[in-house]
């Protein structure tokens, strides 16, 4: 059945513990966040406005999103209890989170896509990108407005199943293309004359396929995931709530990561390698060496992420 009208049809499994244990995750993922946020604001006090407008939006955010996960846990284990007819329909706050959710993965996302053409001067690749992370936003905000009138959870997931797949494609197919054209952007920079300069593009490299990978791998359990559970099971669901604090962890841990790659040239004060037209600056607060040619630089702090690789000037 698809309601909860006798006591025998409710399964707190499916219902309850999908909720309780991914919402659980979720706080502790928004305390891991909370913790990289101070890091970031103490050892990047000289990043640009724009970058810490990002993360300022992120960790803004997902606190909004951690107090609706706070409110779903509460009216479902405390004020349902002994009434479990009312969980046929998801708690007002799941209807607010979702769009929340939205919100963050579409900051990191844009940003992200920027970073890219930042590095691959594509602008195709750019409008593609945002293009995907506007369709699914969108979308994500349809279903969550249509889900403040839904009287029955099995059957809004069936009848909004397209919108539902459209969303979390989207945003797998967005993640993945910046990924992969980060990584062929920083291949394409690798010069095997110069090992100090391999050892730092192989790091990126590595930590780009890494990042980028787990929030694409997310959104496609999501898009497989919803369609495949019967209700009511919420598991689903669950993932979906959880899901922007992974983005928004993946999006601080690439950025504290460059403090890894500026502790490894802190023994001097500039380090630089020159590479026929192009100079990588590694920048720990010296200015450049007068020797370096001047015509085209890659400037400030080189780190990666999801997708985020290296300041361009």
């Amino acid at each position: 059945m698809n309601s909860f009208k006798r006591a025998s049809d409710f399964n707190a499994e499916l219902v309850i513990g999908p909720i309780q244990v991914c919402g659980m995750l979720s706080a502790a993922l928004f305390g891991c966040l909370g913790c990289q946020s101070y890091l970031y604001f103490v050892r990047f006090r000289d990043d640009h406005l724009a970058l810490k407008a990002t993360v300022s939006a992120v960790i803004l955010i997902q606190l909004g999103h951690f107090v609706c996960i706070i409110s779903m846990l509460w009216t479902m284990t405390v004020s349902t209890y002994g009434d479990p007819s009312q969980l046929a329909v998801l708690p007002i706050a799941t209807d607010v989170a979702i769009p929340l959710s939205g919100f963050t993965v579409v900051i990191v996302q844009s940003f992200y896509a920027f970073r890219l053409w930042k590095l691959s001067r594509n602008v195709f690749l750019l409008i593609l990108c945002q293009i995907l992370s506007v369709i699914a936003q969108t979308s994500t905000c349809v279903l969550a407005a249509r889900a403040i009138s839904m009287t029955n959870i099995a059957d809004f997931q069936h009848n909004q199943l397209l919108l539902i797949e459209l969303t979390f494609i989207a945003r797998a197919t967005c993640d993945l293309i910046t990924t992969a054209g980060i990584a062929w952007g920083l291949k394409k920079r690798r010069y095997p004359e110069i090992e100090d300069t391999v050892t730092i593009i192989d790091q990126l490299f590595k930590w780009t396929i890494e990042t980028g990978l787990v929030t694409s791998l997310v959104a496609l359990t999501l898009a497989t995931l919803l369609p495949a559970l019967k209700q009511p099971n919420y598991s689903g669901i669950g993932l979906w709530l959880l899901w922007p604090n992974v983005v928004g962890n993946t999006l601080l841990a690439s950025l504290n990561r460059r403090s890894l790659l500026r502790d490894r040239f802190s023994t001097s004060d500039t380090q630089s390698c020159s590479c026929t037209s192009s100079t990588i600056v590694f920048n720990t607060g010296a200015t450049q060496s007068q020797a370096d040619p001047p015509e085209k630089e890659f400037q400030g702090p080189i780190f990666t992420s999801t997708n985020e690789t290296i300041y361009m000037c």
